[in-house]
């Protein structure tokens, strides 16, 4: 009994460094629209390809501005970075001399190490060395090895990365810091509402014309929601005209430019929508501005009416990519009330 009782206090005093190990790992550090990768220079040109390969996201703004970055640096300096929130480190040389090679197989189990070498070439894992972490190692035994998975750990990878953004962004934008006198007072007057950050202001509201206007600066930014009776979108050509003729009639100053306009359809909450991405610019004003807009439109059937929501961003000479994918969180929190 005496022996069973200390067996029992041995695990239970286990259970307790394990989990305060878990509970005392930092939050993870580093930019939202940033992936730190760890590689030799004999590896990189490789790793590049194939990480481009599979992050193909590109705001036009209207230069292109990838939705990440990859940031390089060797393995010399692993124990300094990481714990930043996005980690890659890569092998694919098989050579003694390969500062990445030597890294792999230090973090890696042999049989692990060598499972990698014969089969996937790619391991994810979250919260390795920090909270809300993602950590991915690359050993790959040659390049055709490592393309050939392409395909099959695109859209995998692609949505642990996206998933990881609204986790760290949710967390920063949608806090108690809330404008939510201004929410309440959208739902009343409108009968539908959305989450609005910290910042942001009303610019134009009139329940007759249909049309609500919000802004915020630093950067300068933009949400239009406007919405009109019956379902005006049908089918694309509709959606494509309805979209284009938007700006001019409900911001009077602005208009979408054909540069990369780009229309599809897209699941928006519980409806189908039409989504438009590209380029605005300001029409007969003084100071030129422009940038990237995306807008959704969409019919709702409970109440017989089609919504506009759109949104975009003047921020000249500064990344742009990471306030999009901010603003769509915003306005996919958008949510019809009453009919």
């Amino acid at each position: 009994m005496i022996i069973l009782n200390k067996l029992r206090s041995i695990i239970i005093l286990l259970m307790i460094v394990f989990c305060g190990s878990c509970d005392s790992k930092r939050e993870a550090l580093g930019a939202s629209n940033e992936i730190r990768v760890i590689c030799s220079e004999l590896d990189k040109p490789v790793i590049r390809d194939y990480l481009s390969s599979i992050f193909t996201d590109t705001l036009f703004t209207p230069e292109p501005e990838p939705y990440y970055y990859l940031k390089f640096s060797d393995p010399l300096v692993y124990n300094e970075l990481n714990d930043q929130s996005k980690v890659v480190v890569a092998a694919v040389a098989r050579d003694e001399g390969n500062s990445g090679y030597q890294l792999v197989k230090k973090l890696l189990p042999p049989n692990q190490f060598k499972e990698t070498e014969l089969g996937d070439p790619v391991i994810l894992a979250k919260d390795v060395n920090a909270r809300n972490q993602l950590f991915m190692i690359i050993n790959a035994m040659s390049v055709e090895q490592l393309f050939a998975t392409v395909e099959s750990k695109k859209d995998f990878i692609r949505k642990q990365f996206y998933d990881l953004f609204v986790e760290r962004q949710s967390r920063y934008i949608f806090g108690d810091d809330r404008n939510k006198k201004l929410e309440d007072s959208l739902k009343t007057e409108f009968g539908w509402s959305m989450k609005i950050p910290w910042g942001w202001t009303k610019i134009k509201a009139n329940f007759d014309s249909q049309f609500v206007w919000l802004g915020a600066e630093m950067p300068f930014q933009w949400i239009g929601i406007g919405w009109e009776d019956g379902n005006l979108v049908e089918n694309e050509l509709e959606a494509g005209e309805y979209i284009w003729d938007w700006p001019k009639s409900h911001y009077g100053f602005i208009q979408f430019h054909d540069y990369k306009f780009k229309l599809n359809q897209t699941p928006y909450g519980n409806s189908n929508a039409f989504r438009a991405d590209g380029i605005w610019e300001t029409i007969n004003v003084k100071e030129a501005k422009g940038g990237p807009f995306r807008s959704y439109v969409f019919y709702d059937e409970n109440n017989d009416k089609t919504y506009h929501i759109n949104y975009l961003i003047h921020h000249p000479g500064n990344d742009k990519s990471i306030f999009m994918r901010k603003l769509d969180l915003v306005v996919k929190t958008f949510k019809i009330e009453f009919e």
